[in-house]
């Protein structure tokens, strides 16, 4: 992590007496107000809420009551700083809001904004976190990162929505990186990325900021084309919607190096991908396919056992059954 970080509190308030032991808290121990929102999982789909004033020096309880989730989800703002987000995307607006699911906010008149992950654990009922863990001071000196250098899968560019800095975004081994634009990378190279498709390679050196659960931040100072790898080859052609053969409602789709797993239409997950030679333990007999969950981290293997445009076939390791797909036309 950063340096100058801190970890989040959990407040644990047991044997007082009269004492409310529940709810989400949120306390903002920096030196100027904040207004956050929130996002949760609701008895229907994603929410989001918004905003809560926190003064210097003061908390918020967001959610009152025992806590009923392991996840919730927060954005926090005020002059003169910058939020340390996660890229878990939720819809805003500027007014005070309350809304129902996370999908196609522009489309339905509202702001994007990028929220970092709480978690409370298995069986908290209370759980207060602190506003300085991931709001710095932006015109402070950014802290000196490690030197990064490394061939990565181009992803996307977006711009800068609801007060959220416009970033680029690339993996490598099942990570996420983004590049933000906030003058510390040269303004030509986010010309350069905002150009490029989703799966072009990539060589990138610059500075690692920042490490997170299953992403990192880095300040670029040089990003350039590379030529394409097996590996890289058939990344390509897994790009594209698929059906799984024994049940045509269980659907992937795979872009750049992500793929969105739905079934009957519905969202189920993210994963981070990447083609490698090994994978967990696994070598010989490649190539795999390392796939990354977004929101848990948990880790899946699969060897490539046939590619081609219209068939696919993974070996799900280490049980070893066979998972036949079919591209959609």
């Amino acid at each position: 992590l950063m340096a100058g970080f801190r970890i989040a509190v959990v407040t644990l308030f047991l044997g007082v007496p009269g004492m409310a032991v529940a709810g989400l808290e949120i306390c903002n121990d920096t030196d100027v107000s904040q207004t956050v929102a929130i996002g949760y999982k609701g008895e229907t789909g994603w929410v989001s809420e918004g905003w809560w004033n926190i003064d210097s020096g003061s908390c918020s309880e967001p959610v009152t009551g025992d806590l009923k989730l392991r996840y919730y989800y927060y954005l926090s703002r005020a002059d003169g700083r910058r939020f340390e987000d996660e890229n878990y995307h939720f819809c805003t607006t500027d007014e005070a809001f309350t809304i129902e699911g996370d999908e196609d906010c522009t489309g339905r008149g509202y702001d994007t904004g990028l929220f970092r992950r709480i978690d409370t654990g298995k069986t908290a009922k209370h759980f207060t976190i602190s506003l300085s863990s991931y709001s710095r001071d932006s015109a402070s000196e950014e802290p000196e990162g490690e030197p990064f250098a490394d061939s990565v899968t181009f992803q996307e560019c977006l711009s800068g929505q609801d007060g959220t800095a416009a970033y680029c975004a690339f993996h490598s081994g099942g990570t996420k990186f983004f590049v933000y634009d906030d003058g510390r990378t040269a303004d030509w190279m986010f010309t350069f990325m905002s150009d490029l498709l989703p799966g072009t390679p990539l060589d990138v050196t610059g500075e690692l900021t920042g490490i997170f659960d299953r992403t990192a931040e880095v300040v670029l100072s040089n990003a350039l084309p590379r030529a394409w790898s097996d590996a890289d080859g058939l990344l390509d052609r897994l790009q594209g919607e698929w059906y799984a053969t024994d049940d045509p409602n269980s659907r992937f789709t795979v872009l750049g190096a992500e793929r969105l797993n739905t079934y009957d239409g519905a969202p189920i997950s993210t994963e981070y991908l990447s083609v490698q030679e090994q994978c967990d333990g696994a070598s010989g007999n490649g190539p795999y396919l390392y796939a990354r969950e977004e929101e848990t981290g948990q880790s899946l293997c699969y060897a490539i056992d046939y590619v081609d445009n219209l068939q696919l076939n993974l070996i799900f390791l280490p049980r070893g059954n066979l998972l036949e797909y079919r591209k959609l036309d």
